[in-house]
């Protein structure tokens, strides 16, 4: 009997130290949330978002424990500035030894959007954060979605913006930076809606849509995953560029893939702008989607994981709400 209660604890034990090493998520991940950027910073997941005229901060161990985890508020907007209004898609990114934060504001009026930066106090991701200013190329354009591109050893920064001062299209443009905080190139288009899936949900009175660009690498392959068709309807869907040649800012380096690379379903509608995490070797991609048909710009926050063929990352089908994510946490 004895050797029997030994053999019985000795399994539960087994059992629940395994269970503790993993993380059993059930989508969504978040019940509210739009252009989710998640990133795994050595044991700790850092989740950056707006949340009206401030950028909050999330960090936790798990991921299931997100929803309710505490908020940081890293900074709040001043009122009556160019950066007060529309705060959208902030990305947090360690860079030179200190944290920046990219994100997209204008002063109330749209056509004023532009990219702005806050920068950290030290490397420790719990010191103070500062406005740094606007990040802009020298065309000084409309700009939204703005993330970093680390190639070679050299920062570029990649973004959606209009060709000039009317909102008629939304291209994804590329640029050498000079720094964590400064743009020194002119800007490069390298993808604009020119398939029928970049551009449904559009009309003449609606602009045709490519935004949320998002890295992604894979050895020594470079790709750009980004929204396309209109956010505000149920085709938002997620494309792909990958970098086939040595020069970022030759639009003839980047190939377009003809096809959207994650769609819909009759249970999750238009899921786009998203980002990636790499945990235990095990990739996972986490997207906003809408709540239901017709929503609009009422999203949630999904997350599964994802792999690889020969040609490059294949996502599958968006997890219907209500199916479970487990995250080997070790």
């Amino acid at each position: 009997m004895k050797s029997w209660n030994v053999l019985v604890a000795a399994m539960c034990w087994i059992g629940c130290d395994s269970t503790s090493h993993s993380d059993r998520i059930i989508n969504p991940l978040l019940s509210t949330g739009a252009d989710p950027w998640i990133i795994h910073y050595q044991d700790t997941f850092l989740y950056c978002y707006s949340r009206g005229d401030r950028i909050g901060l999330k960090l936790v161990k798990r991921l299931s424990e997100l929803e309710k985890a505490e908020e940081r508020i890293i900074w709040k907007a001043q009122p009556a500035t160019d950066h007060s209004k529309e705060i959208w898609a902030p990305e947090l990114h360690f860079l030179a030894g200190k944290w920046y934060v990219y994100f997209a504001a204008d002063d109330g009026e749209n056509a004023h959007h532009r990219m702005h930066i806050l920068s950290s106090a030290t490397k420790d991701i719990r010191s103070e954060f500062s406005y740094l200013g606007v990040l802009s190329d020298p065309s000084d354009q409309w700009a939204i979605d703005g993330t970093v591109l680390n190639f070679r050893d050299t920062l570029y920064f990649i973004w959606s913006g209009w060709e000039g001062a009317v909102n008629g299209q939304q291209n994804l443009y590329i640029a050498r930076m000079d720094g964590p905080s400064k743009i020194n190139s002119d800007r490069i288009l390298i993808s604009s809606p020119e398939y029928d899936w970049e551009r449904r949900g559009s009309s003449t009175e609606l602009p045709t849509i490519n935004e949320g660009p998002e890295v992604l690498k894979k050895s020594n392959r470079v790709y750009i995953i980004y929204s396309a068709s209109g956010s505000w309807s149920d085709d938002y869907c997620l494309g792909l560029l990958e970098l086939t040649g040595e020069e970022p800012l030759n639009p003839n380096s980047w190939k377009k893939w003809e096809h959207p690379v994650f769609t819909g379903t009759d249970e999750v509608i238009s899921p786009g702008h998203c980002s990636f995490l790499r945990i235990r070797d095990q990739d996972y991609i986490v997207y906003h989607h809408s709540k239901y048909r017709g929503a609009g710009w009422k999203r949630e926050v999904s997350i599964q994981p994802f792999y690889w063929n020969d040609t490059g990352p294949d996502f599958g089908v968006p997890r219907p709400n209500g199916s479970t994510v487990d995250v080997r946490m070790r």
